[in-house]
């Protein structure tokens, strides 16, 4: 199983509270995590790592998957808040649906709000960050950060059409902090050939948010064949590559326009770039340190102050 353990985890302040009844089905297994017996965690596993296909299946071939029994699976679902095993594929329906929405799909869906669209927009925002924050616990953002600021690793950054400017603002943060960052473009060299270098020691940050980059999606899978480790930030309903990943971050994407938000993603970027600042300690100030200093140099002769 790829996804970490950690990121299935609720949110609830102790163990044993009761899990969340709405939101999606990924967000359903977070709340519920805490509950879990092994049984119940071989099917969240089944289903992150099929994309949430697998509960498609009937029952019979979801619990032969995960090698459980079919009276598990339904009290599996139960946990979730499904009256019954139809209403958990229900679920999945309407999740499937949601990825495939366009800009065009989600004009109808405009909320204008009572109160005007800045107001609205606030209350919106300030909800999302809210929400991904919340889902982001401290064990799983430790280990993020031990991945991207170890120096022993390479770590590469790709994103889509709109998340590639998120892989650019991480990896140019990350980069003054340590070396052997590397930001994926295409150009003279195909993005798809720098996986030559990628080998199990090394680590791909990966962007991917609804509508998912079959791109992405693809160099993704190919840099985990090679065994390099993936870490994933993806909206709530789960990129494919999520079934591949070593770490999984999840961000909102309401947003009082047609369009998918990205302002809780860059607050859960600004986070993990808070929590290197943090590991990376008087090494990654010394970096930076003559970072600047080199740019202060003009023409190979520092300005007179620093003479």
């Amino acid at each position: 199983m790829a996804l970490d353990k950690d990121s299935l985890r609720s949110s609830a302040s102790s163990r044993g509270a009761s899990p969340r009844i709405d939101g999606t089905l990924a967000e359903r297994i977070s709340a519920a995590a805490e509950s879990f017996t092994p049984a119940d965690r071989r099917i969240a596993d089944i289903l992150i790592s099929t994309n949430m296909l697998a509960g498609l299946e009937t029952i019979v071939k979801l619990a032969q998957r995960s090698n459980v029994s079919g009276p598990t699976v339904l009290r599996f679902s139960a946990k979730l808040g499904f009256a019954g095993f139809a209403d958990f594929q229900d679920a999945i329906r309407r999740d499937l649906h949601e990825r495939l929405l366009s800009p065009l799909d989600l004009y109808g869906r405009t909320r204008a709000g009572n109160s005007g669209l800045v107001a609205n927009a606030k209350e919106i925002f300030c909800a999302g960050v809210g929400r991904t924050l919340d889902r982001l616990n401290e064990a799983t953002l430790a280990r993020v950060a031990e991945l991207l600021v170890n120096p022993a690793r390479s770590i590469y950054f790709v994103g889509g059409r709109f998340t590639h400017h998120f892989a650019e603002i991480l990896w140019g943060h990350v980069y003054q902090m340590r070396p052997k960052a590397y930001i994926l473009r295409s150009g003279a060299v195909s993005v798809r050939d720098l996986l030559v270098d990628l080998g199990r020691r090394d680590v791909l940050v990966a962007f991917d948010v609804r509508r998912y980059s079959s791109d992405t999606i693809e160099f993704a899978e190919l840099a985990k064949a090679r065994r390099a480790s993936v870490v994933l930030f993806t909206d709530t309903l789960l990129s494919p590559i999520a079934r591949v990943a070593t770490q999984v971050l999840t961000c909102d994407v309401d947003a009082p326009s047609p369009y998918d938000s990205m302002v809780p993603c860059l607050a859960l970027v600004e986070v993990v770039i808070a929590a290197i600042a943090e590991r990376s300690g008087a090494t990654g100030r010394r970096r930076i340190a003559e970072i600047e200093r080199l740019r202060a140099t003009r023409a190979g002769r520092a300005r007179p102050e620093e003479d």
